[in-house]
């Protein structure tokens, strides 16, 4: 049997150094041919911080290898609506000059993160996400729907970013009376530490109000918000006839005028039978007048087309108001006086108004005669 000589020690390191020497030699070659092949990548993103709600942004995205810009290479841009959440892919654009891409977002609605990343290719590796923040500017118009003439309206206005009221910052109120008429009037006010900014105006008839943040401290300028408040005036109260029956009058070919206008319930009824109601809305002012009888009441008139003037009700017998007493129109207000009630020789009445501004009573001979018997007239069709 042949024996094979056993190595020493110092025989097997001389044997297996070579191969060690080159190993580690190679290694290092290796890894670092590794590296070069993986070059890695850079990318930036660029966003304005906040935009006007609904509006488009513009992302643009930036990819440098070593520092050095890369051109003709497909950057992927990404959104998400928190931290919190996964990104989703939104568009991919290759780089141009400077390593620069562009993506337009058409509108946006919320807070949103936006982001870009390279993919990578052979010998350049695939880099982190790059990620910024777009905020959404918005202001809403808040006013009453009606308001009554004469009356001032309240209305605000709120700056908000990503739904939030911001505080300290100028809104622009704006006023018009349709939509096809110029915006006019501006005034402003700061809101408070809800976003909340205030107004009160008075308009005589419907408007518009217009709320807008023109931007500020970085933030983007925000949409017009437009109300409108509609200006209700109270119905004018119709003209009504004296008599509580006014099918009962007397034709009007019968009526006379003189200082008012003379006319008698059909048959000369007087009294209970012959009620006389208010014109119209007043106060009872004077019970009483030469000529007319000790109980002829003259009201003072707060509504319809006599609104401001005085009203007398000549030859009547019992009235149901006093002075200082309130009247609505259609309210019964006296009767007829039976006999002679004053100057008069029969049961009737004389209705008339005073000249605006005048005294209670009474207005001269067919000075406003004709103007109560056009009233009257209108009052019967």
């Amino acid at each position: 049997m042949r024996v094979r000589p056993q190595l020493s020690r110092s025989a097997v390191f001389w044997r297996t150094f070579p191969f060690a020497v080159v190993t580690a030699l190679l290694i290092p070659l290796h890894a670092s041919a590794s590296a070069e092949s993986q070059r890695p990548a850079h990318t930036q993103i660029l966003a304005p911080a906040s935009v006007t709600q609904g509006r488009g942004v513009v992302l643009l995205g930036r990819l440098t290898v070593a520092g050095r810009p890369m051109t003709g290479q497909d950057l992927t841009f990404v959104s998400r609506p928190d931290s919190s959440a996964d990104w989703t892919p939104l568009a991919t654009a290759q780089t141009g000059f400077g390593g620069w891409a562009t993506v337009q977002v058409p509108a946006v609605t919320s807070r949103t993160d936006y982001g870009v990343y390279y993919a990578g290719i052979r010998g350049i590796g695939e880099s982190p996400t790059a990620a910024t923040t777009v905020h959404v500017i918005n202001v809403v118009a808040s006013a009453p729907a009606r308001v009554r003439y004469g009356h001032p309206a309240q209305l605000a206005g709120r700056l908000t970013m990503d739904g939030k009221g911001v505080a300290s910052q100028p809104l622009h109120f704006m006023f018009r009376h349709s939509a096809h008429q110029r915006w006019h009037a501006a005034r402003r006010d700061l809101a408070d530490e809800n976003g909340w900014a205030k107004v009160e105006r008075q308009f005589p008839r419907t408007f518009q109000v217009g709320v807008r943040f023109d931007g500020a401290d970085g933030m983007a300028r925000s949409p017009l918000a437009v109300a409108t408040v509609q200006v209700t005036r109270p119905p004018t109260p119709r003209f009504v006839f004296p008599f509580r029956d006014p099918g009962r009058a007397m034709s009007s070919g019968a009526w006379t005028q003189d200082q008012g206008v003379d006319l008698a319930y059909a048959g000369n009824a007087c009294g209970s039978a012959a009620v006389l109601v208010a014109v119209g809305n007043g106060v009872v002012v004077q019970e009483g007048i030469d000529g007319f009888g000790p109980t002829a009441p003259v009201l003072k008139m707060t509504s319809g087309v006599f609104a401001g003037r005085y009203v007398y009700y000549g030859h009547t017998g019992r009235v149901f108001a006093n002075v200082g007493d309130t009247v609505r129109a259609g309210q019964k207000l006296a009767e007829v006086g039976c006999g002679s009630v004053g100057m008069s020789e029969s049961p009737h009445l004389e209705i008339g108004v005073g000249v605006a501004g005048g005294p209670t009573c009474c207005p001269a001979m067919h000075q406003t005669s004709a103007e109560m018997l056009h009233q009257l007239l209108a009052a019967l069709r």
